[in-house]
């Protein structure tokens, strides 16, 4: 998925995208031996996936 591409999904949507990219990322790294760097993106992880979360629920309708 490009950036470009992005702009058809939803925030929720990419957020969990950029999630995913992340955990990919930090695996990467961690196979690699980049310890701080595979945490610093596991941390970026753990943040996109609370956006994502507040994201969806802020989209819901009450009731």
């Amino acid at each position: 998925m490009s950036p470009s591409s992005l702009s058809g999904f939803s925030p929720a949507e990419t957020a969990r995208y950029t999630e995913e990219m992340l955990g990919s990322l930090s695996r990467i790294a961690l196979r690699q031996g980049q310890s701080l760097l595979a945490h610093l993106l596991e941390l970026a992880a753990v943040e996109a996936k609370i956006q994502g979360t507040h994201v969806a629920h802020d989209t819901e309708l009450p009731g």
